[in-house]
């Protein structure tokens, strides 16, 4: 009868003596010739019988101690191995194997452990290295990041999502993605773009999805880059482009309308027309003339769009800013409330630009809704509202109103899209742009709390100190710049 090979293995090494005791055996065996050869000698000579039983006794004890001495060094030589062996499983690397001799058996394989001891610990520091610099890179990175396992579980995020999801950081690690509401991420092709909501706005992201395995285990990995900032500016570019290419051709044909314009009334001033005929040339060379001047300077504020300059930034006082603008406003009183008294680092030409949009963009919203005579009382809340907070080193704005509200929230950054009969759509995409200069954002939304509208303006690291401050002394300026004008749009 045959028993299994593993069997055979286990009832081998069951019945098989320890290593020590094998040594010692070979030791003793590799000895016993010599020690026969000593009895031998000393039983056929003539000594007396208790100097044989003393030679005997001796070379027994000679014999035994030699070879439990020879197992012991190797014993020892082996257990060091084996406990340099045991400590670099543990992923200590602080010991080495002793007498690494070359040349000899066990010197020979000291040098290969402390070799691979060497190497395991350089192995060892780059990987740690390597994760430190992940983790690190992870911390930074200013995409979102997700690890999820097989069954849906986050294993592994940066604080970007945290951000993203609107979480603390530790109510996010193993938790389902149907509970986080991430579950669309998991599925779909390797690459698309999304729309999705966050902190109440709604951006656009570019997700990417691939697998990986960590310690064997597959897992997901799906990565998100906000793409509305990028997509704007090649939407803006786009628009750029094409009022640069709209006005060179509207301009070339409105100079030589102009000219015909002028010449015709030239040669109508110099003959003598029936009446009736006179006041209908005159009329029409009006109609063109008029026509032809609001065209151009329905140009001229596109041009804006293509030729904003970049921010010259100085430091202002936000309250002062606030006021002076409010105060520019006579159809309705806008109320500046109270603020953090600040001074901030800003282009305070087109800070104010921008201030004067929003403001009468807020006040004919008011009032396409009541009139200055009728407006009712808002109970303490005003019409038209300037706000601001600081939040860190970031300054927060807010322009509220108690007007008609968004209708259509999707067509506000359009250009040309516009619901006023006189409005050419531009202005606030000329306010987004501005802020956008400024490294901040601009956002417009339906207020909750109550009817109308609330624009919010967010720019970061612009708070210089507490109290309203001035670069060198200089006050600040009224009005705007001559390459800035009001636009109004909404």
């Amino acid at each position: 009868m045959f028993l299994p090979q593993s069997r055979k293995k286990s009832s081998k090494r069951q019945f098989s003596l320890p290593f020590e005791r094998r040594l010692l055996f070979s030791i003793l065996t590799t000895g016993l010739p010599c020690a026969i050869l000593s009895f031998v000698l000393l039983w056929t000579n003539s000594y007396s019988l208790d100097h044989k039983i003393e030679g005997t006794a001796f070379s027994i004890l000679l014999w035994f101690s030699l070879g439990f001495a020879a197992r012991n060094r190797v014993v020892n030589s082996v257990r060091v191995l084996s406990n340099v062996v045991a400590s670099l499983k543990e992923d200590d690397f602080s010991f080495r194997a002793t007498r690494a001799v070359s040349g000899d058996a066990l010197g020979d394989l000291a040098i290969e452990i402390n070799n691979l001891a060497q190497a395991l610990e350089s192995e060892r520091l780059g990987t740690m290295e390597a994760e430190n610099l992940l983790r690190k890179v992870l911390a930074e990175a200013e995409g979102v990041i997700l690890a999820f396992s097989l069954d849906g579980k986050l294993k592994l995020f940066n604080r970007a999502a945290a951000t993203f999801l609107g979480k603390k950081e530790e109510d996010l690690a193993n938790h389902d993605a149907k509970e986080l509401g991430i579950a669309d991420l998991l599925g779909g092709p390797t690459s698309q773009t999304i729309s999705r909501l966050s902190n109440g706005i709604e951006r656009r992201w570019i997700v990417r999805r691939t697998h990986f395995r960590q310690n064997g285990v597959p897992h997901h990995l799906v990565m998100l880059s906000e793409a509305s900032e990028a997509l704007r500016a090649e939407e803006r570019l786009a628009w750029q482009r094409m009022v640069r290419v709209l006005s060179h051709e509207i301009n070339n044909s409105l100079a030589p309308i102009k000219s015909v314009a002028r010449t015709l009334r030239r040669i109508l001033s110099q003959n003598v027309l029936p009446e009736r005929v006179h006041q209908d040339f005159d009329l029409g060379l009006d109609v063109i003339g008029t026509r032809a001047e609001a065209l151009n300077r329905f140009l001229q504020s596109y041009a804006q769009l293509s030729k904003l300059p970049p921010p010259m930034r100085r430091t202002v006082g936000l309250r002062n800013m606030a006021e002076r603008v409010s105060g520019l406003e006579a159809r309705l009183t806008i109320t500046v409330l109270p603020g953090p008294d600040i001074a901030i680092n800003v282009d305070p030409d087109q800070l104010e630009q921008v201030l004067i949009n929003l403001t009468k963009n807020a006040t004919e919203a008011v009032l396409a809704k009541y009139t200055a005579e009728t407006l009712p009382d808002l109970s303490g809340e005003p019409a038209v509202s300037v706000s601001w907070n600081v939040a860190g080193n970031d300054l927060e704005l807010w322009v509220r109103d108690r007007g008609v509200g968004l209708l259509d929230a999707s067509n506000l950054f359009v250009p040309f899209y516009t619901t006023k009969e006189t409005g050419t759509g531009i202005g606030l995409v000329l306010c987004r742009q501005i802020i956008e200069a400024h490294g901040g954002r601009l956002t417009i939304q339906n207020r909750t709390d109550t009817a109308g509208c609330e624009v919010q303006i967010k720019i970061p690291a612009c708070i210089v100190s507490d109290g309203q401050q001035h670069a060198s002394g200089e006050k600040p300026k009224s009005g705007v710049r001559a390459d800035l004008k009001y636009i109004p749009s909404k």
